[in-house]
């Protein structure tokens, strides 16, 4: 062999029998750690997803398992459990099962489904948070309790603190501490007519066809139609039924629908000129109505004209 050939060899060999260094080698321990620590910030920042926005209430906590979906109606869970907050109104739910949840001026609306709230106390003399349902509304200053909304009724479990329910009608009905309040309430059977006084000798009178009275839909019929509506994004024909509705109901009534009304032409026709008008007229009907502070950031999202009102102060 050539010593040039021998000499190749010889260092090759060599070569072979000296241990590689450690870096050298492959680093299976240090590539499963690197996995291990993705797949960790992966799981950490899906369980935490306090950025993330949905219906204008902040997703403040959610299972890995969490499904929701965006539409007119609002928020709705369909699959895990979420913690959402209104940070402006210092509101927190979660919820216990699926549930449709809606952002509106005057406060936040349960439409369907089961959810906890906690609500951060209020200052003196400060405005009420609302919480509002199909049965009226929630007025708290700070408190934890649970709600029940099954669309044409439910309840409301007090758990701490103290809550006023608002009804449809006007009526206020304190709630305590352990105690539960449903709605809708039962109105009262009507009195039986009188009975006429039988004579010795009755005349007969000839039948008369009864006359059908056109039936008055209640509130609570009204708002679920208008439900609807919103949740096909009918929003127009939903403001038209809204026209229609207040001209049968009475002034008890009519203040809750004329606000409804109000906020459709608001935030979802966006309809500035109509908003404005109907504004200017619900202050007039309505002089220190239950809904002034939400008419009042309303005329300012419209950028309305000052009402009489202000102008006098």
């Amino acid at each position: 062999m050539p010593p040039a050939a021998r000499a190749r060899l010889w260092s090759r060999l060599k070569d072979a029998r000296e241990p590689k260094p450690a870096w050298h080698r492959r680093p299976v321990w240090w590539m499963l750690a690197a996995s291990a620590a993705a797949l960790a910030l992966v799981v950490f920042f899906w369980s935490t997803p306090s950025t993330r926005s949905l219906g204008g209430l902040e997703l403040m906590q959610a299972t890995a398992d969490l499904k929701v979906r965006e539409d007119g109606a609002g928020v709705e869970i369909q699959v895990g459990e979420a913690a959402l907050m209104d940070a402006a109104r210092g509101i927190t739910l979660r919820n216990l099962g699926p549930l449709v949840v809606h952002r509106e001026a005057s406060g936040v609306r349960l439409v369907r489904g089961r959810a906890e709230f906690s609500v951060m106390h209020r200052k003196p003399g400060a405005a009420p948070t609302v919480v509002l349902v199909s049965g009226g509304a929630i007025e708290v200053m700070g408190t934890r309790f649970t709600v029940e909304e099954r669309g044409a009724g439910g309840a409301v479990t007090l758990h701490e603190g103290a809550i006023l329910f608002r009804r449809l009608t006007g009526e206020e009905v304190p709630v305590k501490v352990g105690q539960t309040l449903e709605w809708p309430v039962a109105e009262p059977a009507a009195p039986a007519p009188p009975q006429p006084l039988v004579t010795a000798n009755p005349v007969v009178a000839s039948p008369q066809p009864p006359v059908a009275a056109a039936r008055i839909p209640s509130v609570e019929e009204i708002l679920r139609e208008l439900e609807v509506l919103r949740g096909r994004h009918e929003y127009e024909q939903a403001a038209r039924h809204l026209e229609v509705a207040m001209r049968k109901q009475p002034a008890a009534t009519r203040e809750r629908l004329s606000f409804e009304l109000g906020s459709l032409l608001t935030y979802q026709l966006m309809d500035a000129q109509r908003a404005c008008a109907h504004w200017a007229r619900h202050e007039r009907q309505f002089r220190r109505g239950r809904y002034e502070e939400a008419v009042q950031r309303a005329r300012g999202t419209l950028s309305c004209q000052a009402s009489a009102r202000e102008t006098k102060r």
